[in-house]
């Protein structure tokens, strides 16, 4: 779910919200670069914006991981309730502005996705330990390649997620052909099915 949400997020970024995507850190900071080189300074200073608050939103949930009880560290109930209040502030701001966001409100939009993106990615690696991305998949990609050729073993779980990225940015373009401006509540319903499975999950365990 988180995945299939992930490449909702950056295909509703790059369609809807500047051209640039929401977790992409690399293609980014690519694009800040081309800005700073005179090449398209507002695609690189929506870049820069998106950089800045994915790092934000990365640093709110590893410093809320930090002052976690129970040895420091966050569930995943906790990043998630943050990463979806970040996208459901999204999805309640657009119906506010009747689905057409003014210039500023549009960067506005782009760098709280951005956050719940940066939440999203730190809160899978400290609160649940997982080396695997939900967000962002060149070093996944590029593992499972090297793996495959000197190992010659396929990573199966590496292709299903990749494959989820691109099914949810497919998902989310499709939808914005359809259904233009409900594309936020896609990820916002996936993140937030996710919180109450862990939710449901983390009350099992500490039940009679």
């Amino acid at each position: 779910m988180l995945t299939f949400s992930a490449g909702a997020v950056n295909a509703w970024g790059f369609l809807s919200l500047g051209g640039v995507f929401t977790s992409v850190v690399t293609a980014n900071s690519a694009l800040t670069g081309v800005g700073l080189g005179g090449a398209d300074p507002k695609l690189g200073a929506l870049a820069a914006v998106a950089v800045l608050c994915y790092v934000l939103g990365a640093a709110g949930a590893a410093w809320a991981a930090s002052h976690a009880p129970r040895g420091g560290r966050l569930g995943p109930v906790g990043f998630l309730l943050l990463e979806l209040l970040l996208l459901w502030a999204v999805v309640g701001w657009l119906l506010a502005v009747h689905g057409d966001p003014a210039g500023w409100e549009r960067t506005a939009m782009l760098g709280t996705v951005a956050a719940a993106m940066g939440c999203q990615n730190a809160g899978v690696r400290v609160a649940l330990g997982a080396r695997v991305p939900t967000a962002y998949l060149t070093g996944l990609l590029t593992g499972a390649v090297a793996e495959a050729v000197t190992a010659r073993r396929v990573q199966w779980p590496a292709l299903v997620t990749l494959t989820l990225l691109i099914l949810g940015a497919a998902a989310a373009t499709l939808l914005e052909r359809l259904l233009p401006g409900a594309v936020p509540l896609l990820p916002a319903l996936l993140v937030t099915a996710a919180w109450l499975n862990a939710h449901t999950r983390t009350g099992a365990r500490l039940g009679p």
